[in-house]
C-alpha cells in the first residue's frame, strides 16, 4: 500500500460516515500531515511511496476518529486558513469560513472608497476607525488590521474565551510595529464609544432548529457563536439600531449572513434610517454581505 491508497481509503471511511462531508480525501491530507509533522506538499510528493502501517503514527489514528465522530478538521489540527493567514481555532470559537472572506473583502472596498474620496476632496488625512463585532477567532479585525494597517481597528464579542483567542491569534499574525488589535467585551456594540467609519459583523444567525440538528450531528462549535434565534435574525434589529447610533456620518454596517436573509436585513437597515443599502456575493454567487451607510 502506498500513501496515496492509505488516504483514500480513510476518506472511503468519512464518506460513510458523513455522507454531507464534501473534501473526504482533503481531510485525510490535512490530518496526517499534521500528524506526521509536515506539509501538505510534501505528503502529496510522497503519494507514490510505499506506505507501512509502522510509519502511521498512533496520533493519526486519535486524531482520525475525531473526524469520523463529526469534528471539525480544524479543530483537530489547531488552525484554519483564512484570507491568507493560518489562524489558531479551538472549540471556544467559530472556526472561520471562505465565505466570510467576503466580509473582509467589502470592508476593504469601502474603507479604501472613503480614503480616496475625501484625497480627492482635499480634506485633511485622518485615520479611519473599524470595528468588528462578534469578532470569534478575530479572523476579520486581525485581517484588516494586518491588511491596512494604517486603519484603527477594534473587536468586541461576548464570550471573554473568544476573546483570548483573539488576543494569541492578533499577537501572532500581526506585523511588528502594528497598532494593537483593542478588544473589549460587550453584548454587541454595547457601552463601545465610536464613532467609527465602517462597523463589520458576523453574528449567530443559524435559525434555532437547525443549530440544534447540526450539534445533534456532532459538531463542537459553540452554540453562541451560532444561534440566532428562530429566524436566525434575533439579533439584527438591535445590531442595526446600536450601529446607527455608534457610526460617523457616512459610516457603513456590514453584515453577513445566509442568503435568504439579506432582503429582511436590507427592510431593517431602511427602517432604521439607513441608506445606499448594496449587498456582496460570494464565491458561489450567493448574497452573503448585507451593507448600508449612515447618512
Amino acid at each position: 500500500m502506498n500513501y496515496r491508497q492509505f488516504l483514500a481509503a480513510r476518506a472511503g471511511e468519512l464518506a460513510a460516515a458523513d455522507g454531507e462531508s464534501g473534501t473526504p480525501l482533503l481531510d485525510a491530507c490535512l490530518i496526517l500531515a499534521h500528524e506526521l509533522g509536515i506539509t501538505r506538499a510534501s505528503l502529496l510528493a510522497r503519494f507514490p511511496e510505499p506506505l507501512s502501517p509502522a510509519a502511521i503514527p498512533a496520533s493519526f489514528e486519535e486524531a482520525w476518529a475525531r473526524r469520523l465522530a463529526g469534528e471539525s478538521v480544524a479543530y483537530i489540527v489547531g488552525v484554519k486558513e483564512f484570507f491568507g493567514r493560518e489562524f489558531i481555532v479551538d472549540r471556544r470559537v467559530l472556526v472561520p469560513r471562505p465565505d466570510t472572506e467576503t466580509l473582509v473583502a467589502a470592508a476593504l472596498e469601502l474603507g479604501d472608497a472613503m480614503e480616496t474620496g475625501e484625497r480627492r476632496e482635499g480634506a485633511a488625512p485622518r485615520t479611519l476607525r473599524v470595528h468588528d463585532v462578534c469578532t470569534g477567532s478575530g479572523a476579520v479585525a486581525v485581517s484588516l488590521a494586518a491588511e491596512r494597517p494604517g486603519w484603527r481597528l477594534s473587536a468586541s464579542d461576548l464570550s471573554q474565551d473568544a476573546l483570548d483567542v483573539a488576543a494569541a491569534n492578533a499577537a501572532r499574525l500581526l506585523p511588528v510595529g502594528a497598532a494593537p488589535l483593542a478588544l473589549s467585551r460587550a453584548d454587541l456594540l454595547e457601552g463601545l464609544a465610536g464613532p467609527f467609519d465602517i462597523i463589520t459583523a458576523n453574528p449567530p444567525y443559524v435559525p434555532s432548529g437547525e443549530t440544534a440538528a447540526l450539534l445533534a450531528r456532532g459538531w463542537r462549535e459553540p452554540p453562541l457563536a451560532l444561534d440566532g434565534g428562530s429566524d436566525g435574525l434575533v439579533l439584527m434589529p438591535r445590531l442595526i439600531g446600536q450601529a446607527f447610533r455608534a457610526l460617523a456620518p457616512g459610516g457603513f454596517l456590514l453584515i453577513e449572513s445566509d442568503a435568504l436573509q439579506s432582503p429582511d436585513i436590507r427592510d431593517m437597515f431602511l427602517k432604521e434610517g439607513f441608506g445606499d443599502a448594496r449587498v456582496w456575493k460570494d464565491l458561489a454567487g450567493l448574497d452573503r454581505i448585507t451593507g448600508a451607510r449612515r447618512p
